[in-house]
Formats: structure tokens, sequence, C-alpha cells
């Protein structure tokens, strides 16, 4: 009896010293490894123009991720960054609408910028990437007519962007470059699809949120959606959701719609910006300067 005792109590002293050793150990290798990878990056950091190539820099992250997956999207494509200074709230009329446009360029493209050019407004085009000569010329028109243009994805696969953060990142690179290596212009602002917390992402998101945000990118939801991809829409049920959505806004709309090649929505959009004119609203375009909704994590 006495030795099943005293069994019993060296088997629970030798749990709670493991319980306590293991975590310890863990955090102190953990930290070493932390210390020793930025040892390493600073140590061959890039060294002018020469250093930055799409996708390489001079202390080959390529070779890094291979060896360190944990910090793999850390150090892939260091020059895809922005330049944020912070909001400028000062500067936005609580009764500003933002139009927001995610897919295109699309067949809808054109439609839409006359629609905009009609009525003497700008908005934002958050794109994907898009091969045709078609789409290449839609999008140089986005930008030459003073819309922004901001990055949604370049393969708009959800289950293959959102596996991992990089795949992320790799997306989002390639986006990026598409708009910048067509239309000169180095996108500050994207969307992500689906939203910054969707049903694909939802083990992932904080990380892809935080990821975005310390390159210097601004990502931006929405607070108004025109339904207008739902099965049933049509264009008198989307001028209803828009102008319904933007009374119920506290200050300025972000209004989610889509150039994906719908025609409800082309007729829809001129009667909603002369609703929403007649009401006394302005409308802008994003930048990076303007605080957009971001969706609120979820507690627990």
């Amino acid at each position: 009896m006495k030795k099943s005792i005293t069994f019993w109590k060296r088997l629970i002293i030798a749990g709670i010293i493991l319980f306590i050793i293991v975590p310890v150990t863990g955090l102190v290798l953990l930290a070493m490894e932390n210390a020793r990878l930025k040892h390493e990056i600073e140590a061959n950091p890039p060294n002018g123009d020469d250093a930055i190539s799409v996708g390489t820099n001079s202390y080959d992250a390529a070779s890094i991720v291979r060896k360190h997956p944990l910090l793999s999207y850390q150090l892939l494509y260091p020059e895809l960054s922005a330049n944020f200074t912070g909001f400028n709230d000062d500067l936005v009329d609580p009764k500003t609408i933002f139009l927001t446009f995610d897919d295109g360029p699309s067949t809808s493209t054109p439609a839409i910028l006359d629609v905009l050019k009609n009525q003497g407004i700008k908005a934002t085009f958050f794109v994907n990437g898009k091969s045709s000569l078609f789409a290449t010329s839609w999008l140089r028109r986005i930008a030459k007519e003073g819309h922004t243009i901001g990055m949604h994805s370049y393969t708009h696969q959800y289950p293959l962007i959102y596996e991992s953060v990089g795949n992320f990142i790799e997306d989002l690179n390639k986006n990026y470059l598409y708009v910048k290596n067509i239309t000169g212009i180095s996108p500050t602002i994207l969307r992500f699809p689906g939203g910054s917390i969707n049903t694909y992402n939802l083990k992932l998101y904080q990380s892809l949120c935080a990821e975005v945000l310390r390159r210097g990118f601004i990502y931006c939801d929405w607070n108004v959606s025109a339904g207008d991809t739902l099965k049933d829409a049509t264009s008198d049920s989307m001028i209803e959701n828009v102008i319904n959505g933007v009374k119920l806004c506290w200050g300025p709309a972000f209004v989610l719609m889509h150039d994906n090649g719908n025609n409800e929505l082309v007729q829809a959009l001129p009667r909603i910006i002369e609703k929403l004119k007649a009401e006394g609203y302005s409308f802008g375009a994003l930048d990076n300067t303007v605080r957009p909704p971001m969706f609120v994590y979820p507690e627990g």
C-alpha cells in the first residue's frame, strides 16, 4: 500500500515538473530562433536597387522560407508594401458616400465608368487579375478617369488564397504587380475577397489582417451592400438596399457593389446616385487616408 502511494506521489511530482519545464523550454528555444533569424536578416540586408526584383531580395527570402515556414509570410516579397501616414478623419464629411466595385474589370466596366462620368463622381474599384486585352484597356481607363484602384485578388480562388497566410501574400503580390505594371499606380488599399472575416479564413483572419497592416496597406470592408450578387437581385432591390442602408449609417457610407457583368446594377447605378444627390449626399473615392469600416473580431 505504501509503495503504491509513493509511486503515485512520484508520478504526480514528475508530471508537475514536466508541465513546467516543457513550455518554458519551448519559449526559450523560440526566442533563440527568432533572435537568430533576426540576426540572419540584418546581416544580409537588401543592397540598393539591384537587390530587389519580383519576388526576390538579396538575402534570399525563398531559402529562409523553406527552412523556417513559421515566419515565411513575413519574409516574402519585402517590396510588397505601402506608405501609410495615418487617417485624416477631418477631411471626410459624414454625408460622403464611397461607391466601391469588386471583381472587375468586366464587360460592365465601360458602362459603369460612363455612368460615373456623366454623374461627375469618382469611385473605387477593387480589381482581380485579368489577362485579356479588353480588361487591360478597361483597367487603364479606370486609372485615367481618376478613380481609385485597389487590390482584391489575383485568382479570387477562396480555398487557395485562404489556405495559408503565405498563399494570400503570394496572390496579393501578383495582384499588386498586375495593377502597377498596367497602370503605373502602386495600390495602397485592398479588400479581402469575402471581407476581412469570412467562412474561408476563420483560422487565419487575425494573422492576415495583421500582416496586411504591417506592410502598410489598409483593408476596406463595407457598411452598405447593394445585394447585387443575390440570385433574385433586381435593379429596384439594389436601389432600395443602398438607399436604406445609407440612411442607417452614422457617418460615411461604404457601399459594396460588383463589377461583374451585371446589367441590373448598371441600370440601378444612375438612379442610386441621383436619389442620394437629391438627399444632400456627396461622393468620393477611397485612398489610404480615409478610415474605412473594418469588421470587428468576434470575442472568444
